[in-house]
């Protein structure tokens, strides 16, 4: 009798996926040596100066200049205006430095983006002559220089990653028209009808996801509450929006209340946050009469603004747009650098961000729905200086990195936290 013997053959499967992992690693090891570096090529940036906020401003002047619906608007920008724009996006974003120049018919731009580990991304990007429609620019990023047509790839991915965050972006063609770099500017001419509608856009899909249904509601049962019984001050209005809040409220919940506080007392300014939640609350109209902290309109603007950007875009800039503002207003046209305003600012950030944070967020629940005037803005901070022209600004503090104003800066937390305490 004969006998077989079945042999069990093993699986290749355990042998392939050994394979395939070993092929994405050194995947993975190539695109770090070709795209990241240990170093940033772009030298960390000085915090933007008033002047760095004046020639940021002045291309939105331009850009605001022109508002025919198929009419471009030629901008001009020199080294000036693109170091302004250069320092206020380094500033922002306090995780990248941008650099750029035009000179001698050359605009060049650098990018320094930090990873984890230390590690960075650097980028470089040029271009010259004239260009109809989008321009063709070189690009370097880490050790691999891309063709000037792979430019237009990424723009086109940058297009299209933004539409699918809900941001109506035209066709880059549609948007620049022209682009000439000159010997010391660049002009370009750009058709950007509805331009504040497309920033409201990028600004919402830079932050946090909000509910713009829960955030209509919110307002339009706050402007129900003040058209039956109206509210004089922003500790009134604090308590009656926080007046449901449990223990148990989510962050979704507790974030959208911000932001409709600020739709409420700012008005059009901060629609910017959740453009759709603006459209969905123009059903219920805003009560025109002027909500108060510490008996200045001014300052519960600054307080509920400030807690509506920390709600959405976080701490450091919302920080960093409390001290823009505050910088633009002490050029010549504007009513001074003022440190109270600033204690607004910082006070409604800090209020959102201990709101926001699951360990601290059921007492400061709490505290908002007994709210008074002192709890959101110590009358001690009313003494802080304001006023100040630029050259008195500098000649006091250096700059928003100096030692004197970072002091200045401390000292109002300090307060901050000792009324915090003290209740």
């Amino acid at each position: 009798m004969t006998s077989t013997m079945t042999t069990h053959q093993p699986s290749p499967w355990p042998r392939r996926l050994r394979r395939v992992a070993l092929a994405l690693l050194l995947l993975i090891a190539l695109v770090a040596v070709l795209f990241i570096g240990v170093t940033p090529t772009v030298e960390p940036r000085a915090r933007p100066t008033a002047q760095d906020i004046a020639a940021a401003r002045g291309i939105w002047s331009q850009i605001e200049a022109v508002r025919a619906p198929d009419k471009p608007v030629r901008i001009r920008l020199d080294s000036k205006a693109i170091s302004g724009l250069t320092a206020l996006a380094s500033d922002a974003t306090g995780k990248a430095r941008f650099d750029g120049a035009v000179d001698g018919g050359v605009l060049a731009a650098k990018a320094s983006i930090a990873l984890p580990l230390g590690l960075w991304i650097n980028a470089d990007a040029s271009v010259t002559g004239r260009h109809s429609g989008f321009p063709a620019y070189r690009l370097k990023v880490g050790r691999v220089s891309f063709p000037p047509v792979a430019g237009r790839w990424f723009a086109e991915l940058g297009r299209w990653v933004l539409r699918l965050k809900g941001v109506n972006i035209p066709p880059l063609d549609t948007i620049v028209r022209q682009v000439s770099v000159t010997e010391h500017a660049v002009l370009a001419d750009l058709a950007l009808t509805g331009s504040s509608g497309m920033v409201h856009g990028l600004i919402s899909a830079a932050g946090q996801t909000v509910d713009a249904p829960l955030v209509s509601a919110i307002y339009c049962r706050i402007a129900a509450a003040e058209k039956e019984t109206p509210a004089k001050t922003l500790s009134e209005l604090v308590a009656r929006t926080f007046a449901r809040a449990q223990a148990s409220e989510t962050q979704a919940q507790t974030r959208a209340a911000f932001v409709a506080l600020s739709f409420y007392v700012v008005g059009e300014q901060a629609e910017a946050l959740v453009p759709k939640a603006a459209v969905l609350a123009k059903a219920c109209p805003r009560p025109g009469r002027a909500i108060t902290l510490q008996q200045r309109e001014d300052l519960a603007k600054h307080w509920a603004f400030s807690a509506g950007l920390t709600a959405v875009l976080g701490e450091d800039t919302t920080s960093s747009l409390g001290e823009w503002k505050e910088l633009r207003d002490s050029l010549p046209e504007g009513s001074g650098f003022s440190f109270i305003d600033l204690a607004a600012d910082r006070s409604g950030m800090q209020t959102a961000l201990r709101a926001l944070d699951p360990a601290s967020a059921a007492p400061t629940l709490a505290a908002l729905r007994k709210a008074g005037e002192d709890d959101l803005l110590p009358q001690a901070l009313l003494r802080e200086p304001e006023g100040l022209s630029e050259t008195s600004f500098v000649d006091r503090y250096g700059g928003l990195d100096r030692k004197h104003y970072r002091e200045a800066v401390i000292a109002i937390d300090r307060v901050l936290a000792q009324n915090r305490g003290a209740n």
